[in-house]
């Protein structure tokens, strides 16, 4: 029988350079029984075989089992009479390392007296809560004897994409990280998952990917692309996304991916970082790849964390963070393991004073006087006038628990986070005598403030049984993410003093219902063995928009800006609830016709019940070792993504910033909508119903593993997506006013859009559509080695990737925008110059990691050095285009790990304090001076301390 959830393995590979690893930590005491279903067969399959049922880690040198014969071994039993049975005659025995690890040797007898097998332990049973220490990407040399003869090369087993038994991540027929929690708490960022654009060599996740609420959503994207292009698992199964879209003009415009920092750090065990296509083997959204977060499952022991951290500049961005999680014992057959997290950060900002009217670069805040002078009142307010150029305040508790229970023939689990968030949203300060404000409310003007508090839940249980010869998977789960808007410091200006300074704005949820199952066995076949696996699943999708007061949206028609400041509240026709339900079924086929050879296949069906209609794709992948040392692998696969419901559902109203009178400096703000295609506005502006994405996916790269704990993989890829789905340019009215690509629009827009029904009021629009297809094509170069030294141990190793993004083609404008043409000449086009370069040139060409970890007695250090490539932020014409050059980030920790289980570090991130290149001067409101796009933020380095105990 399957484990109940995908274990931590561990593999030391291939002949007399490598030892064999089998099994995963135990869910039950020594002193109970197991169910064992062993045929007669070579030792290391059948050392295999009673790891898996057993649940216990081994580790054996690869010769000193070659050539010999397992035993059979049926029926309920301990696993330490099953494995005596097992090795009966074989001159083995079982034998305890020094440090846990259990192992087999030759059985020798003492001159004194019979030896007694040591007893067998749980691969668990330790004071640690965590597996047994292993190295993570990096590999590290068992600890204990050796033989002289034989270095060992430690590889991680992943579970991630293939199914049936765990294989080694150099083993792997496609490219996979993997990085356990210590790593990933090592070097702290403000968040666990912001640590990942660090490690993961195609991975971007910028501090800001742009306004709104895609300030402080926590999502990746890989290669690339966009993150909900990227299949987000826990334990193997599909995550809920966030209700909330990015609805910004910059990075990952128009996603709606899973916000990662909903799930408690303290809760993980690993990440699993799958690089490749896995669309047929997962479903819909995996075009760029797979990241399954696995739990933590230990039945004992646990660790308590608390760190605190400002940035070097201005003592701003204070963060502070909290974890527990802790391991239970249920009876003797069950787990339950329990975590909990708070994540606490603060402003930050970099804006600049404004200087004094008259002043170069000055703005006067007030009206001026009757004879034309400034007010004095300019002299005394603080010029300090933006305050949220930096990163936003959240705080974030999160709860986690996995479950489960061995029945003898039936395992259930359950696996289950809740999160309470609340974000604190300011936006762009309302001078005293902007039309937006009412100095007879703020005489000295205000800062709309918006605040989401955010309930995040996601449960799944299920059962693990063997019939029919096959492990069986069944499960059911349920996630959802209901998000409530409230302006909190505002002002309807519309409404003159009759405004009310706070609204409810509305609320925005989703939610996922997943039920599904699972099946895999593993086949002798003529020529070697073959896993056979099958599955099907139903998921019902939900998104719901609610309306706010009335105050939030109403139009007071005195000529002033209508709705709340900042975002209007949801309007009665922005009102939606959408659902859909797809049906999908899946086959996969891995066959290792010799101990050299891998060859495996997916095929997938797939039907929605919406206008994303039905798909078949497919995937082949295999790989080939020419040697102990050296394999090539490679896959080709086909995907597609469905329209996420968001981009299906969604509709609202925000100020953004625009550049109105084409100087590249965005600082007029506009009151524009995002709209779905089935929208009166967006189709009379040229928008059609979304249909999928498809993609295909090419990869091949090599492994090599010459012993001496040195590992590299380089694996190159190509990625084509036809029918891309992204927001449309931003169409702004013609009034006279400059339109976003420079010029004037006349009144085509304006007439466009009065003919949907809108009023002055709404500056523009823009829609969802799939007018765009892309490639990216790149390498991934990942290189490790582990070393004893004469003091201790230090890991090595290394990350490089270099992505290069195209738009292959553009459909032709829709109809109804066809012959509008500019002031100075050029057409009005459904994807600009700037939406286009949001795609091909705002994430960096290449990005280098260099990571070090040394060990020496108690103390630890670890330096990381992280070059990010170049990056453009393209405009709408290119002479206002900005271009930044190639930085190095620089990480740097020191600890000490005292014998009673407490740790104590200090570090820093950003040690040198790098920003971005200054690509402008400060515009009308202290602000603008770097693109916020920047993969590292702009707000510098930090420093921090840390502190944890294990028991």
């Amino acid at each position: 029988m399957r484990p109940i959830r995908p274990f931590v393995y561990k593999a030391a590979l291939k002949a007399a350079a490598s030892a064999l690893l089998l099994g995963a930590p135990a869910l039950a005491q020594e002193t109970s029984v197991a169910r064992f279903d062993i045929e007669p067969q070579p030792l290391q399959n059948a050392l295999l075989s009673y790891s898996e049922q057993s649940r216990t880690a081994i580790v054996v040198p690869a010769d000193l089992v070659a050539g010999k014969a397992g035993n059979a071994v049926a029926g309920e039993m301990s696993p330490g009479d099953a494995l005596e049975l097992l090795l009966q005659g074989t001159g083995l025995s079982p034998e305890r390392k020094s440090n846990g690890a259990l192992t087999i040797a030759v059985e020798t007898v003492s001159e004194e007296a019979p030896r007694t097998p040591a007893p067998l332990q749980l691969a668990q049973a330790t004071t640690s809560s965590e597996p047994e220490p292993v190295s993570t990407q990096t590999g590290t040399e068992l600890e204990g004897e050796q033989d002289d003869e034989a270095e060992l090369t430690m590889d991680q087993m992943v579970v991630t994409g293939f199914r049936g038994r765990p294989r080694s991540v150099t083993e792997s027929p496609i490219p996979i990280d993997v990085f356990d929690a210590e790593q990933l708490e090592s070097l702290p960022q403000t968040g666990l998952f912001e640590s990942l654009r660090y490690l993961v060599p195609s991975l971007n996740l910028p501090q800001r990917a742009g306004g709104g609420t895609a300030t402080f959503i926590s999502s990746a994207g890989l290669r690339g692309l966009n993150p909900d292009q990227t299949l987000i698992l826990v334990n193997g199964k599909r995550r809920h996304k966030t209700a909330l879209i990015n609805t910004s003009t910059g990075l990952f415009s128009g996603s709606a991916g899973v916000d990662l920092n909903m799930i408690p750090s303290s809760a993980i065990a690993r990440i699993e970082v799958l690089r490749d296509g896995a669309a047929a083997q997962y479903g819909s959204d995996a075009i760029a790849g797979v990241i399954n977060i696995i739990l933590k499952d230990a039945p004992e022991g646990g660790s308590a964390n608390a760190s605190y951290g400002e940035n070097f500049d201005r003592n701003d961005g204070e963060f502070s963070n909290f974890s527990i999680n802790n391991g239970f014992a249920l009876g003797e057959n069950g787990f339950a393991n329990l975590s909990f997290a708070l994540k606490d950060s603060g402003w930050s900002n970099r804006a600049v004073a404004v200087p004094l009217p008259g002043e170069p670069g000055g703005n006067n805040l007030f009206p001026l006087q009757d004879d034309g002078s400034f007010d004095p009142r300019e002299n005394t307010i603080d010029r300090m006038i933006t305050t949220n150029y930096g990163n936003f305040p959240q705080t974030l508790y999160s709860f986690g628990a996995n479950a489960g229970y061995d029945f003898g023939g039936v395992e259930l689990y359950s696996f289950a986070t809740y999160s309470e968030r609340e974000s604190t949203l300011d936006f762009t300060y309302r001078i005293p005598r902007d039309s937006r404000n009412n100095m007879g409310i703020y005489a000295f003007g205000y800062r709309p403030r918006e605040v989401i508090n955010e309930d995040d839940f996601d449960i799944v249980a299920g059962l693990l049984t063997t019939a029919l010869g096959f492990d069986w998977d069944f499960s059911v789960g349920h996630g959802f993410n209901d998000t409530k808007w409230e302006n909190t410091l505002g002002l309807n200006a519309s409404l003159g003093l009759d405004s009310p300074t706070s609204f409810y704005l509305g609320a925005m949820n989703a939610s996922e219902t997943t039920a599904q199952f699972d099946a895999t066995r593993l086949l002798d076949v003529p020529m070697g063995e073959m896993q056979v696996s099958f599955g099907a699943q139903y998921r019902e999708e939900t998104f719901e928009i609610e309306r706010g007061e009335p105050a939030s949206y109403a139009d007071g028609n005195n000529g002033a800006p209508p709705g709340a400041q900042g975002f209007p509240g949801f309007a009665p026709e922005a009102e939606n609830d959408v659902s859909r339900d797809n049906k999908n079924a899946y086959v996969e086929l891995a066959w290792e016709p010799t101990e050299k050879l891998l060859l495996a296949g997916a095929l997938r069906y797939e039907s929605f019940s919406d206008s994303s209609g039905e798909e078949t794709i497919g995937k082949l992948n295999g790989r080939y070792e020419f040697s102990d040392a050296f394999a090539v692998r490679a896959s080709f696969n086909t995907g597609f993504r469905a329209p996420s419901i968001q981009q299906l559902g969604f509709k609202g109203s925000r100020g953004q910033f625009a550049d109105l009178d084409n100087d590249g400096v965005a600082e007029t703000i506009v009151l524009r909508q995002t709209l779905p295609p089935t929208d009166a506005a967006a189709q009379a502006l040229g928008a059609e119903p979304l249909t999928p994405e498809k993609s295909e996916n090419i990869s091949v790269g090599f492994t090599f593993t010459p012993g001496y704990n040195f590992t590299l993989t380089v694996d190159a890829y190509r990625i084509d997506i036809e029918d891309r789905i992204a927001l449309s340019t931003q169409f702004n009215r013609g009034d006279g006013r400059a339109a976003q690509g420079g010029g004037t629009i006349g009144d085509e827009i304006s007439a466009l859009l009065d003919a949907a029904g809108f009023d002055q009021s709404l500056g523009g629009a823009n829609y969802f559509t799939n007018a765009i297809d892309t490639r990216s094509e790149g390498v991934d170069v990942v290189a490790t080695w582990t070393t004893d030294l004469s003091f201790g141990s230090l890991d090595l190793s290394g990350a490089y990737n270099y992505n290069d993004d195209s738009v292959e083609k553009v459909d032709e404008n829709p109809e109804e925008l066809s012959g509008l043409i500019l002031a100075d000449g050029s057409p009005v086009v459904q994807f600009d110059r700037s939406r286009l370069g949001t795609y091909t040139e705002a994430i960096p060409a290449d990005k280098l990691s260099l990571n070090a970890a040394l060990e020496s007695g108690p103390f630890r250090f670890t330096a990381r050095a992280t070059r990010f490539g170049e990056f453009t932020n393209v405009a709408t014409s290119e002479a206002n285009d900005t271009e930044n050059d190639r930085k190095w980030i620089a990480d740097i920790e020191a600890g000490y790990v005292f014998d009673n289980g407490v740790e104590i570090y200090a570090g820093a991130n950003n040690v040198f304090n790098t920003y971005p290149d200054q690509v402008r001067d400060p515009n009308s409101y202290g602000n603008g001076m770097y693109d916020t796009i920047s993969p590292y933020g702009f707000t510098g380095g930090n420093w921090y301390v840390r502190a944890g105990y294990k028991w």
